[in-house]
């Protein structure tokens, strides 16, 4: 018998807790500025600024803003192509793996974990984001108490069958390489070694932390703009380094398409490995990125 969420598509789970879906950015920032009160708007006004003046930390700042579900789903319905076909793909994993716990590193205003939670109704639930607005608007969706803090240093509170992560790697964390540019391959697939290197030790401090709240055999899942091989490459052997081995078999390229541009992205399906010395298969992550 197929489960709820099998029945329920992610693009009608968004619809129904107000995402604007396939309206006009200029629309959708219309409406979200209508739903706060007049000093928020001037604090949004603001952010608005210094993001058209090409400032990537305005964005942290946004985040900050919404109090309710309905400012949440509003702000983030920019990215909804993203948003749903990331939730699928989990959807998809959590019903191979049947795991009985879950934490999101990042969980946002909770809409995946809510999502999830319609379908597994039996399954621990627990999600961890740096904006404490957010973390409230998630509890109260997910009835449940969601953790505050940085995902790469709040404590876990128990051990996890599957770790997730749902975003666009927010970029502005990580500093640019300073080594010179080189130029090396994997078979075809070509990276700046230097460039790839420095990534790869940013990286490690995100999947030393995650890995602690994962057990021997956990498996850790992330969809995101993962926007070239030597970025893939990063994340595949900062990830190896704490035990856990891409599988690319059971990860997948998502493809969407948004106001007339298509964009495609990793989702990237990890399990748990005895040792992490074990050889990594570049090659295999190199045919799935540019294959899959």
């Amino acid at each position: 018998m197929a489960s709820a969420q099998e029945l329920l598509r992610p693009v009608d789970f968004l619809k129904s807790i107000g995402f604007g879906l396939d309206e006009k950015p200029h629309e959708l920032d219309r409406k979200l500025l209508k739903s706060f009160p007049s000093e928020d708007r001037h604090t949004l006004r603001e952010i608005w600024a210094a993001r058209d003046f090409g400032s990537s930390l305005s964005l942290r700042d946004m985040y900050e803003l919404p109090k309710t579900r309905k400012q949440a789903a509003l702000l983030f319905s920019h990215d909804w192509p993203r948003v749903n076909a990331s939730m699928k793909w989990f959807n998809d994993v959590v019903l191979k793996l049947a795991p009985k716990s879950i934490v999101e590193m990042g969980c946002g205003a909770g809409f995946l974990l809510k999502f999830i939670q319609g379908g597994h109704p039996d399954i621990r639930l627990q999600g961890v984001d740096a904006a404490r607005n957010l973390i409230a608007i998630a509890s109260e969706l997910c009835g449940s108490s969601f953790m505050s803090g940085d995902y790469s240093e709040v404590q876990p509170d128990q051990k996890y069958d599957l770790i997730v992560g749902d975003f666009g790697f927010d970029l502005a964390r990580f500093t640019e390489s300073s080594t010179p540019h080189t130029t090396a391959s994997v078979g075809d697939f070509q990276y700046c070694p230097g460039c790839s290197n420095d990534l790869k030790q940013q990286f490690d401090h995100y999947t030393q932390a995650w890995r602690s709240w994962a057990h021997d055999s956990s498996y850790l899942a992330l969809a995101g703009r993962v926007g070239h091989f030597g970025m893939l490459r990063a994340f595949v052997l900062s990830a190896q380094d704490v035990g856990w081995e891409l599988v690319p078999d059971h990860s997948a390229m998502l493809k969407i398409k948004h106001h007339g541009t298509s964009e495609r992205f990793p989702a990237l399906l990890f399990r748990s490995v005895q040792s992490s010395s074990a050889k990594v298969d570049l090659l295999a992550a190199g045919r799935f990125f540019l294959e899959g």
